[in-house]
């Protein structure tokens, strides 16, 4: 049976690798090197903030970002899939080691689906786009927005990321469309 789980998770952490590397080849192309990511980083921290509790607002200037963002993620988590998948295809492994590969990648894989629910119910706001990061203890929501972000909606946009993410410290930031 452990076999048979073990080519279900391979084949999935494959096809996702498929799945991403055909958006990849075929999104338009968009080269940010570390260099720039770091610079627009550093320009956003830069900007004032304003802070209300565990929120922060503060404004994201470029479109790229947003699309630089979620492959970052998406690569990191392939590659941790991709580790715990190594992990669970190994027969020199302990069952216990396997077993806890298993269970980080079920939460890996859990992470994502919260993340995307999460994006899900900011959107359904009325927002244009959103992307939620969840780094350890913190999360970091984007939102793009018209104009500004007020506080009362950075608070709501917090409290519906923390009911379904558990009570984790939340970053609004906001990117005015254009």
């Amino acid at each position: 049976m452990l076999l048979k789980k073990q080519t279900v998770w391979l084949l999935t952490m494959l096809s996702l690798i498929i799945v991403l590397s055909v958006y990849y080849i075929t999104s338009p192309e968009q080269s940010p090197t570390d260099l720039a990511f770091e610079q627009e980083e550093k320009a956003s921290k830069d900007k004032a903030k304003e802070t209300s509790g565990d929120t922060t607002v503060q404004q994201v200037d470029s479109d790229e970002m947003f699309t630089a963002l979620r492959l970052e993620i998406q690569d990191k988590r392939a590659k941790m899939a991709e580790k715990y998948n190594e992990v669970l295809a190994s027969t020199s492994v302990a069952a216990e080691v396997q077993s806890q590969a298993l269970d980080q990648l079920t939460a890996l894989q859990e992470l994502a689906m919260k993340e995307d629910t999460v994006e899900t119910l900011v959107k359904g706001m009325g927002y244009e786009d959103v992307l939620v990061n969840t780094m350890e203890e913190e999360v970091q929501i984007i939102v793009k927005v018209d104009e500004e972000l007020s506080k009362k909606e950075a608070n709501e946009i917090m409290r519906k990321a923390q009911k379904q993410l558990g009570d984790k410290q939340v970053a609004v930031s906001y990117q005015a469309a254009k």
